[in-house]
C-alpha cells in the first residue's frame, strides 16, 4: 500500500492552500520527509511558520518508541513547532514523554478508544483530562485557545524562501561560490 502524497502532490497541496490563505500544517511519518519537507522549503514552495506533527503509529510511519521519538526532536529545527501523535497503547506513554520534553501532544478517540490497561473505553474528553492532569503534574501550563494560535502562530505567511528558513531554524540556502556555515545576514 502507498499513501499517494509524493513531493508533488505536496507541492501542489501547498500552494492551493496558500492561495486560500490556508495555512499549512505538516503531519510527518518519519524523519526522511522532513528532509523532503526542508527541500521544498529551501525550493520556494512554502512561505511560513512550520508546524509539524510527527506521527508515530508504525506500520509504515515511525515506530512509537522514545528512540525515534527523540531521533525526530534532534532533527526538527529549533523555530519549529512540534506535535506529538501517536496510536492506542502508546498514546499515554509517548504523550507524557512528550509533555515532559516540553512538546505538544494530541490526543482523542481517533487515536486511542481504550484506557492504558483496556479495562473501560475512554472519551475523547476524559483523555484531554488526563493529559490536562498529567501535564499540570509535570509544571507545564496548558494553553488558552489565543496561546495555541499564537504558538502555532496561526493565520502568518513569510514572503520569501530566505524568510521561511531564518524563522524555522533552518541556515540559509548556499549562494553560487559560498562555502562554509552560513547564518542569516
Amino acid at each position: 500500500m502507498i499513501v499517494p502524497a509524493g513531493p508533488g502532490w505536496a507541492e501542489e497541496h501547498l500552494r492551493r492552500l496558500t492561495a486560500n490563505g490556508i495555512q499549512s500544517h505538516f503531519q510527518l511519518a518519519h524523519i526522511a520527509q522532513l528532509d523532503t519537507l526542508e527541500r521544498m522549503i529551501r525550493r520556494g514552495k512554502y512561505y511560513g511558520p512550520l508546524n509539524i506533527t510527527w506521527v508515530a503509529i508504525g506500520g509504515g510511519f515511525d515506530a512509537p518508541n522514545p528512540y525515534t521519538l527523540t531521533n525526530f526532536m534532534r532533527a526538527v529545527p529549533d523555530g519549529a513547532t512540534l506535535t506529538l501523535e501517536s496510536s492506542m497503547r502508546n498514546v499515554l506513554p509517548l504523550n507524557t514523554m512528550a509533555v515532559a520534553m516540553g512538546l505538544h501532544v494530541r490526543c482523542g478517540n481517533e487515536d486511542n478508544l481504550w484506557t492504558q490497561d483496556r479495562s473501560a473505553k475512554m472519551t475523547s474528553v476524559q483523555q484531554v483530562e488526563q493529559l490536562v492532569r498529567i501535564s499540570r503534574e509535570l509544571g507545564r501550563k496548558v494553553a488558552t485557545a489565543d496561546e495555541a494560535r499564537r504558538i502555532y502562530r496561526i493565520g502568518e505567511f513569510y514572503q520569501s524562501t530566505e524568510e521561511t528558513l531564518a524563522r524555522a531554524g533552518y541556515a540559509p540556502n548556499r549562494e553560487r561560490g559560498r562555502k562554509g556555515f552560513l547564518h542569516h545576514a
